[in-house]
């Protein structure tokens, strides 16, 4: 037996552990109590991927559909050539822009993953990039694009006296910003002995609702409505921060008189709030000294999502809940700024970089006229990009690290449009169900196989910290790196594939600094000791100090406002009044849909990845809904009974009901990315809660995010031989 000091890639809290193997098989991890950042902390999801590894599923060779459907294993080199001659004639009769890419949460654990597939793009001319980032986040960036943000950030943990935490769960996510990543519970309870305070707006009494000092159980769906209720209140009360407002915001009267009907009253009917408790955090929050207000994925998945974000950070501006001047900031970035909303990593001054609304200029989209969002095209927008107009349309599709069918919902219209594609290349460790429908399967090196830098979820950590991984496995003979990959086409094409800094979510014409020509005889190790050279140290540095480097002497002060740039945040910008209107004279009332759906996250499980691992399902078996026990009696439902749910579009899943008593009545609550999306939802044992969901129904603006929460469905005992008899 041998043991490796590396970090865990299944998520950003990058957990340091120690992975022992015999021979070729991976028999147990443990968290590694040197690791500066987690401390020993590792979570189910880290010792999944012993299963991941040694699994009889993994992809030992890439794949080739052959004319009767079937897959044959094919040499990496070979697809590449047959990819190359593919995709040639594609770009030739149609244009680069009838190339795509979409990439999942795995390649973003993946530091040469991403970086070289948005290089690719870039190279070949093709603006088309979809990620699971505008699966369920992008109203944040159309936020920051609207608003602008404030350059120093908000308070972290560390710093804050009441913290503020919307629609997120980190006990089992381990992805709060602002939140230590790794063993947040821990940290939560620590700081609240010291003081802090926690407020939780969320429907369901979560790990962190129960022990905070407020919890504020608002209606799925009527964020928008909850804090346009909390802005009136700071602003009638005057509990605002006025000298804030004054210098750095613009349009306060417009949000003023914008929010001015959402009364108490009105507010409380709506979200089923009461009024004590909504003053009681609006006072709690304006109040507090220094206090930032975080929201997780679950305002941003849900009805007028945008709205929502937009509101949660005017309410957090007008109270100043920022850093300011003397404030202390620990993460400065490895690249230096990269972490804050800054990009020249010199003084953190008290600025504000202003609106840019990146979707009004640049490349567009053909079936609708909206540019990029963070450097990429809402994944919503798909399925209609392959179908096309008389613009053009996708006709090749390339997925790395991913499985975009379990992303999209509708899977009974969105599975025929990918099979529609003139090609499909998805880039795994294993067979996805997207994979199953692909042309080729290339099968990529694993977690422990590669060289890996954790530089791309730093924004996470406490203070600034980097480490790298350096490989301790064998890869299967034929098995590349996901970087090879796009090498291996850029050298078919006679071009030479140039890398820049792995940086989230800005396009790859947009990240500054130097350049890496990636030639044949480049190693990961030479790629990844490029990426960690153009930082605050050095590939060498790093490896000789396996558990990661805190670089304590880049701690930053942030410095007092200098001369007045004019610079503002857009509190109330017209077409956010306008929507805060809209919600005002509408109410989420769908007749016959009582139910309200909302997705929740388990700690064993990472979107699609470790839903089939041994200890996912010794524990679920499937995937559980989870209802409030009144409603389980009133629909005559057993715990561990059979449910049905039905939602407009007529999809329909089927499952294990399990009673949750930290739930509203009238809501209901299951894991999404579970489940087989190619079969009906009477067959799907393991209920995809995507075919719940609309395509077209319920879309944003702008961003064109589908309602994948509050999504109104009707439920119902299941017996399926009563159900047949009926039929």
């Amino acid at each position: 037996m041998t043991a490796h000091i590396t970090y865990c890639r299944n998520c950003s809290a990058a957990c340091g552990i120690e992975v022992t193997t015999e021979g070729d098989r991976i028999s147990n991890i443990r968290g590694v109590k040197e690791h500066p950042v987690s401390q020993g902390y590792f979570c189910i999801k880290g010792m999944a991927t012993r299963d991941f590894h040694n699994g009889d599923d993994r992809l030992a060779a890439s794949l080739r559909r052959t004319e009767d459907g079937s897959f044959q294993p094919v040499e990496a080199e070979t697809a590449m050539d047959d990819i190359y001659e593919r995709l040639s004639r594609i770009i030739a009769e149609h244009g680069p822009e009838s190339v795509a890419l979409y990439y999942g949460t795995g390649a973003n654990s993946n530091v040469l993953s991403s970086a070289a597939a948005k290089a690719w793009m870039h190279m070949i001319g093709s603006p088309f990039i979809f990620s699971s980032m505008t699966v369920d986040q992008s109203a944040k960036f159309i936020t920051a694009g609207r608003m602008g943000s404030f350059l120093p950030g908000k308070h972290r943990l560390d710093s804050a006296d009441l913290i503020m935490i919307v629609g997120s769960n980190p006990a089992a996510s381990h992805g709060t910003y602002g939140l230590p990543s790794p063993n947040p519970i821990k940290h939560v309870r620590s700081a609240r002995a010291k003081g802090t305070k926690f407020i939780v707006v969320d429907p369901r009494a979560t790990e962190l609702a129960r022990s905070a000092d407020l919890h504020v159980p608002v209606r799925p769906g009527e964020d928008p409505a909850l804090f346009a209720g909390l802005i009136r209140i700071v602003i009638e009360e005057e509990l605002y921060d006025k000298t804030f407002c004054e210098r750095f915001t613009t349009s306060f009267g417009r949000l003023r008189d914008a929010v001015h009907s959402f009364t108490p009253d009105y507010v409380a009917q709506r979200t089923g709030v009461d009024v004590a408790t909504l003053y009681e955090a609006a006072r709690m929050f304006a109040t507090a000294n220094k206090k930032s207000a975080m929201s997780g994925t679950g305002p941003n998945m849900a009805r007028d999502s945008n709205l929502a974000e937009h509101l949660i950070e005017a309410f957090n501006a007008i109270c100043g809940g920022y850093r300011s001047a003397g404030d202390i900031v620990h993460n400065m970035g490895y690249f230096g700024g990269a972490t804050l909303a800054s990009s020249g990593g010199g003084d953190i001054r008290e600025a504000v970089a202003p609106p840019s609304r990146s979707w009004e200029s640049g490349p567009r989209m053909r079936t609708v006229d909206i540019g990029q969002i963070g450097g990429e095209f809402p994944t919503s927008r798909l399925p209609l990009e392959i179908q096309g107009n008389e613009k053009g349309k996708i006709r090749a599709l390339i997925q790395v690290g991913g499985n975009v069918l379990k992303a999209l919902p509708e899977p009974q219209k969105t599975i025929p449009i990918l099979q529609g594609l003139d090609l499909l290349v998805t880039l795994d460790l294993r067979q996805t169900v997207t994979g199953r429908i692909a042309d080729y399967q290339i099968a990529t090196a694993n977690h422990y196989e590669r060289h890996d830098f954790n530089v791309v979820f730093e924004y996470m950590f406490p203070g600034t910290f980097a480490q790298v991984a350096e490989p301790f496995m064998q890869p299967p003979p034929g098995v590349i790196e996901d970087w090879q990959f796009f090498r291996g086409l850029a050298g078919r094409m006679g071009k030479t594939l140039m890398l820049r800094k792995p940086i989230f979510a800005v396009a790859y014409r947009d990240i500054g600094g130097p350049e890496l020509a990636i030639t044949d005889e480049m190693t990961s190790a030479d790629v990844v000791g490029w990426v960690a050279s153009v930082g605050r140290s050095d590939f060498d540095t790093l490896k000789s100090n396996p558990h990661g480097i805190y670089f304590d002497d880049t701690v930053g002060v942030v410095q007092p406002a200098g001369e007045d740039d004019g610079a503002r945040l857009d509190l109330c910008p017209p077409d956010v009044e306008a929507h805060i209107r809209v919600v005002r004279a509408t109410e989420d009332d769908v007749a016959g849909y009582p139910f309200r759906l909302v997705p929740r996250r388990l700690v064993e499980v990472l979107n699609s990845a470790f839903t089939e691992a041994t200890q996912t399902r010794r524990r679920y078996g499937t995937n559980p809904i989870y209802m409030n026990p009144d409603d389980m009696a009133q629909l005559g439902v057993p715990d561990g009974g059979m449910i049905k749910l039905t939602s407009r579009t007529g999809g329909v899943v089927i499952g294990k009901a399990r009673k949750d008593n930290g739930l509203r009545a009238g809501v209901i609550s299951m894991c999404h990315a579970w489940g087989n999306p190619e079969v009906s939802g009477e067959e799907d044992e393991d209920s995809f809660s995507g075919r719940l969901v609309a395509l077209d129904m319920d879309l944003e603006t702008i961003n064109f995010m589908p309602r994948q929460s509050s999504v109104p469905v009707q439920a119902q005992l299941f017996e399926p031989e009563v159900q047949a008899l009926a039929g």
